[in-house]
């Protein structure tokens, strides 16, 4: 009964592995097929017959049948084991095959084998046995052009183990710290470079601890040069998961720039002591050229008005007598005395403003009032010409309050050339009232049909003693100081003076003042705070920041606040070493804060041309202002040899 089981079993497996795709076969001692399923005849591609008439090895590919002769001697050799091996063989097709076989032997040298298909797993290995060579080929590529570029990069390189030990070191490296690469490698930096021992592990413990790099500037001593500095760059090379297998270090020789830096520090306080010095005596110079020119002006004026007031005395006797004929001479002597008067009271304003002496007086006045009296102090000399005289009042123009003296003299000014240079033509007045940001402006505008002004003579309108005909035989009297004293009594105001001409077409001149002027202490001032230096621009932003904060300014605005703060501040430093900000809240609400910066400093050239974005330099000069009038809701500047006023309004 088991026999007839076993033959069974044998029956079953015998048609599995014939019906199966797996390769079964039974070779002779000769190596001969002796038995072979259909899959075997199949991937020879021969009949039953034809196989059993051929070897084994006639099937086996010329370079792999010594091997496989070599591997059916040790199965027969060792009896009973399994052993297994490769080898191609030519498919039915004509195709090239891999086979794996496992085999075993008997004691009569028959052996049985099984093979399987594995064409496709020996492809892939091959595959992938060429990208690996050809990753590690690119890999070592890489690698040689990284040493080679780390061997003449002009800086220190080195790379250590997580222990310390140095792995590489290129030559720029042995040559600053005079050590052989050879005696480097491997070694600890307290074995061989005790020098620098510390100052390394204090680098790379903080690499550890950040986890990144770490740069630094340091001194190194070493070599024959002795001690230098170096930027320094230390860096984690980590592994794909992320750990640390190495730490790399970089480092660039920058004692020169170092010394450059010095030897400029020393330059730039040389060159500030030696402009501090100069300054001082300028403006020493500036102050007694000013005062002398006060009390010689007030010495002049004393006997010229003793000389008008004789004059219109000998005019009353002349004219009680009856004697007229000497009336006309005194009229010439009054006139060039008033003349000569005017001249020198322009002078003695300038003088007065210059030497800081010049006060503003607040008070509240009309401002139709104020207009009225301009024009009655003018008309005459107006008319005189041929002119007509037109005013246009703004009904609601209301009152002011700053200083109606200043503001008069302006108008009189203005007035006053509008009709000295326009003959048969009109001199027009206009004021008007505006709100900005809150905030009452008064417009004062002056146009005439005179000559007008030439283009390249309308950016020096406003220079000293500057006469568009400077000529001998020039037409139309005047010092050239009426303009700049406008201007500057304008700046006093916190307003500014605009012109607009061109030649034959007349001129216009705008004045724009604030309708409440603002004082240091005033009201409306919260803040009044001194910018010396660099050091001081933080501490200027947080308080106006503070204070905007306090009057319930959005977060928007609180960022261009400070924004503006920091420029003006900077600002005042780079072009005159310091100045004084004055912060407040104005306008009917107090919806808008105003910040003003002052300085007294040599002035901002080409003005115009920086806030129209054509002269900014290359180290950035005149971007703060750019940005500045771009941020602002409302922005007002001058600038002059006496120093810069600038105000910048923002909406809270």
């Amino acid at each position: 009964m088991a026999v007839g089981l076993r033959e069974q079993e044998i029956a079953v497996y015998g048609r599995l592995l014939a019906a199966g795709e797996v390769l079964v076969c039974e070779l002779d001692p000769e190596g001969r097929f002796a038995r072979f399923n259909p899959a075997m005849s199949q991937v020879l591609g021969a009949g039953f017959e034809a196989v059993r008439a051929r070897r084994y090895l006639e099937f086996v590919d010329l370079e792999d049948r010594e091997a496989t002769t070599a591997a059916l001697g040790q199965a027969r050799a060792q009896v009973g084991e399994v052993l297994s091996f490769r080898n191609r063989q030519q498919r039915s097709d004509g195709r090239q095959m891999w086979l794996s076989w496992q085999v075993q032997a008997d004691d009569s040298g028959r052996v049985y084998a099984l093979g399987q298909d594995v064409t496709a797993r020996v492809q892939a290995e091959q595959t992938a046995a060429r990208d690996q060579a050809a990753a590690a080929e690119a890999l070592a590529e890489s690698e040689s052009r990284l040493a080679a570029m780390s061997e003449h990069i002009p800086a220190l390189v080195y790379i250590k183990d997580p222990g310390g030990r140095y792995l590489f070191v290129n030559r720029y490296f042995e040559a600053a710290l005079g050590r052989r690469r050879a005696e480097l490698l491997g070694h600890h930096d307290r074995e061989v470079l005790p020098a620098v021992a510390e100052l390394f592990a204090a680098g790379e413990a903080q690499v550890r601890e950040r986890g990144g790099p770490v740069e630094c500037e340091e001194e190194l001593p070493g070599g024959p040069e002795g001690s230098r500095w170096f930027f320094s760059v230390r860096f984690p090379l980590r592994r794909a998961d992320g750990s640390i297998f190495a730490m790399g270090g970089i480092s660039t020789d920058i004692t020169r720039r170092r010394q450059a830096e010095a030897a400029l520090q020393d330059l730039n306080t040389s060159l500030e002591r030696r402009i501090a010095d100069r300054t001082a005596a300028a403006e020493e110079a500036s102050r007694a050229k000013s005062e002398f020119l006060a009390r010689m002006s007030h010495e002049l004026r004393t006997p010229l008005n003793a000389i008008l007031g004789y004059s219109e005395l000998m005019e009353d006797e002349l004219r009680e007598r009856g004697e007229t004929g000497s009336v006309a001479d005194l009229l010439r002597i009054r006139a060039a005395g008033k003349h000569l008067l005017g001249l020198i009271n322009d002078i003695l304003d300038i003088s007065k403003i210059e030497a800081g002496k010049m006060l503003v007086h607040v008070e509240e006045f009309a401002v139709k009032a104020l207009v009225d009296e301009a024009l009655i102090g003018v008309r005459s000399g107006i008319e005189r010409n041929h002119n007509v005289l037109r005013l246009d009042m703004d009904p609601a123009a209301g009152s002011m309050r700053s200083d109606s003296l200043k503001i008069r003299q302006c108008l009189l000014n203005l007035l006053s050339n509008a009709g000295k240079f326009t003959n048969h033509g009109a001199v027009t007045l206009k004021v008007r009232r505006q709100q900005v940001n809150g905030r009452a402006w008064l417009i004062f505008t002056v146009s005439d049909s005179g000559i007008g002004i030439a283009p390249e003579h309308v950016n020096q309108l406003f220079r000293e003693f500057y006469q568009v005909d400077s000529t001998s035989t020039r037409r139309f009297e005047g010092t050239g100081l009426g303009l700049v004293i406008t201007q500057r009594l304008c700046h006093m105001l916190g307003g500014e003076i605009r012109v607009t001409s061109a030649s034959g077409q007349g001129s216009t001149f705008t004045i724009e003042l604030p309708a409440v002027h603002i004082e240091a202490g005033a009201p409306e001032v919260a803040l009044e705070l001194d910018v010396r230096a660099e050091r001081d621009v933080a501490r200027v932003r947080l308080a106006v920041r503070e204070l905007c904060q306090k009057l319930g300014a959005r977060p928007l605005s609180l960022q261009k606040i400070a924004t503006v703060v920091s420029e003006l501040a900077r600002n005042m430093v780079l072009y005159a070493g310091g100045g004084r900000l004055v912060v407040g809240s104005v306008g009917t609400d107090k919806k808008c804060v105003f910040i003003r910066a002052v300085d007294e400093g040599p002035g901002i050239p080409e003005l115009d041309a920086i806030l129209a974005g054509r002269n900014i330099s290359r180290n950035g000069r005149g971007l703060g202002l750019l940005g500045t009038k771009r941020l602002a809701d409302g922005f007002r500047v001058h600038t002059a040899a006496t120093g810069t006023w600038i105000e910048v309004e923002v909406n809270l």
